[in-house]
């Protein structure tokens, strides 16, 4: 059963996260969305720590957003959105990754964060 909700919950990030437009920039938000899938367990509570997998989506995350402002912008309107759809998920725990993985996301994972101001 859990099993079956985590798929839910994906499918549910991955057709929220399509649906919005992010201007002209090449950044992808569901590729974002989708490399942040191994982090699932540790945000919903399920693990206690961070995995090699997830903070590898991380990384590769962390590389889509330093091109250009859009792409920030972009990737913050996508994490942020993202983030307020996903049931489940502890705000506090998706605002630790980027430490536990040692990276610097030039966007919080937050869904009060205001993209407009980075």
């Amino acid at each position: 059963m859990a099993k079956h909700m985590s798929s839910i919950w994906l499918m549910g990030i991955l057709i929220f996260a399509m649906s919005f437009n992010y201007g002209e920039s090449a950044f992808s938000c569901d590729e974002a969305v989708k490399k942040l899938i191994p982090c699932q367990p540790f945000l919903e509570g399920a693990a206690n720590g961070v995995t090699v997998q997830c903070c590898d989506g991380a990384r590769s995350l962390d590389q889509l957003g330093k091109s250009n402002p859009e792409e920030v912008k972009a990737m913050c309107q996508c994490l942020k959105n993202a983030a307020a759809a996903a049931t489940g998920v502890n705000p506090d725990r998706a605002k630790q990754l980027p430490g536990l993985c040692n990276i610097n996301l030039p966007v919080p994972i937050d869904p009060n964060v205001n993209c407009d101001r980075l």
